[in-house]
């Protein structure tokens, strides 16, 4: 999040900038623990077997960000049209509402795989998409559930390395949980892809980006740093050009073909 309040409406408004046809199979406000925790699953509009499902994991503790901003996390546009892509891509996706983002992370993903039946989800293949001050979260997710698939990372905050707070002070400033002791927490055998907007203003974030690259290859992971040297962070949604919706592919591709999706 910025400081300037036009482009912060723009990140939470704008539709993201490549799009399929999906004509909708939405489950809405369905209660993972109480009503203060709700989710909307997005199934592929053909479920003759159970579907892979991605969920987008948030970092941010809704109550902050609804005082802030006006809207839960769930609301944002660019959120909505992820998991219709991926829906449309043949695999299920899940935005949901949080009261402590750390804890709540792993309550829906212990609810979707209780229920993977009745919602149609394959419980054994579970993916996990996040950007931007969500990141670090994700990667306490994929740090301690290591049966998650893979995971795609989307011009994020990722690890402190030794000497660094960039990250913990980052987070104290805006407002995202950082439930990490540094690189102890790195999540070492979970396949990740990470998009690195080369133009991002973040002090300190693609730093992180490239420490996160250097550790994995130090203990031999299976991490891919994608570098788009032009582009900007909220790529996604701020960069209606040819290489921003390459990369939007990518992320859907990597996901398709870790969650065996063919």
């Amino acid at each position: 999040m910025t400081e300037d309040s036009s482009t912060e409406n723009s990140l939470f408004t704008n539709p993201l900038v490549y799009q399929l046809p999906y004509a909708g199979n939405v489950r809405e406000g369905i209660s993972y623990a109480d009503d203060a925790r709700i989710f909307d699953l997005y199934l592929p509009e053909k479920t003759e077997a159970p579907a892979p499902v991605v969920v987008l994991v948030t970092g941010y503790p809704d109550s902050g960000f609804e005082e802030r901003l006006g809207m839960k996390q769930m609301q944002i546009q660019a959120f909505k049209d992820w998991a219709k892509l991926l829906a449309a891509s043949g695999m299920a996706a899940v935005i949901y509402s949080n009261v402590e983002p750390v804890e709540d992370a792993f309550k829906l993903l212990e609810f979707l795989r209780c229920e993977a039946q009745q919602l149609q989800i394959d419980s054994e293949r579970i993916a996990v998409w996040s950007c931007s001050g969500s990141v670090p979260n994700a990667i306490n997710v994929l740090h301690k559930d290591s049966a998650v698939r893979c995971a795609a990372l989307l011009y994020g905050f990722m690890l402190d390395s030794a000497g660094s707070c960039v990250l913990q002070e980052t987070a104290q400033a805006i407002g995202f949980a950082n439930p990490h002791d540094g690189m102890k927490n790195f999540p070492e055998n979970t396949p990740i892809l990470v998009i690195r907007a080369g133009k991002d203003e973040f002090s300190g974030l693609n730093d992180s980006i490239d420490n996160f690259e250097r550790e994995a290859v130090a203990r031999n992971s299976p991490v891919s740093v994608i570098s788009y040297p032009e582009g900007v962070h909220a790529f996604d949604i701020l960069d209606d050009s040819r290489r921003s919706v390459e990369m939007i592919k990518l992320c859907v591709g990597f996901l398709r073909l870790r969650l065996n999706v063919y």
